[in-house]
């Protein structure tokens, strides 16, 4: 693989991660979907090139989108989970057991939602998240928590999904590359 196959699969992605999230400003509706959308496509230089050049596509995007975008509550979510998760995700799901996998998972996740939370009330002066779930009074950061832990949970699920649909589907078809063994056939042989 050449070093400008590399550079091109990382400047195509990177760009079209960065109009993605240029849609934030058209589509303010999405700004919570649109860094979830860009960041899936990461998959896609971790796959073709390599994780190592992944990283770098991610950093490209988030320096670039924090500064480029209208949205930067979009921006961030990107930088501090949305953008390098999926990158991770192999190594994370490489865990062989499986309480300490989902422990993992949760704590990189919450980590980066309150570093995101604290970062986004401190540079945009939001204190206001909690304001639908007010009539739990002081049980609403704790119930915030549980319910964005579960919506990571159908994400995480996802993005492990879109993951083996790209791998054992768009890159035989699209890209005429064979699909990866199957450990079990392997040992087989």
């Amino acid at each position: 693989m050449t070093t400008s196959y590399k550079v091109a699969v990382g400047g195509v992605i990177s760009a079209l991660c960065l109009a993605l999230m240029f849609m934030t400003g058209m589509f303010p509706l999405l700004s919570m979907a649109i860094p979830i959308y860009a960041g899936a496509m990461m998959i896609i230089v971790a796959k073709e090139v390599s994780p190592g050049w992944a990283y770098a596509a991610y950093c490209a995007v988030s320096l670039l989108s924090l500064f480029l975008t209208p949205d930067k509550e979009a921006s961030t979510l990107f930088i501090f989970f949305f953008g390098y998760y999926p990158i991770l995700l192999p190594k994370l799901n490489g865990i062989k057991a499986k309480l300490l996998r989902i422990i993992v998972k949760l704590g990189v996740f919450n980590f980066a939602v309150i570093l995101w939370y604290k970062l986004i009330t401190f540079m945009l002066g939001i204190y206001d998240y909690f304001g639908d779930f007010a009539f739990l009074g002081r049980f609403a950061m704790p119930a915030v928590l549980i319910f964005v832990n579960l919506i990571f949970a159908m994400y995480d699920y996802t993005v492990k999904l879109i993951e083996e649909v790209y791998v054992n589907w768009f890159r035989p078809t699209y890209f005429g590359k064979k699909k990866p063994k199957k450990k079990a056939e392997t040992e087989k042989k």
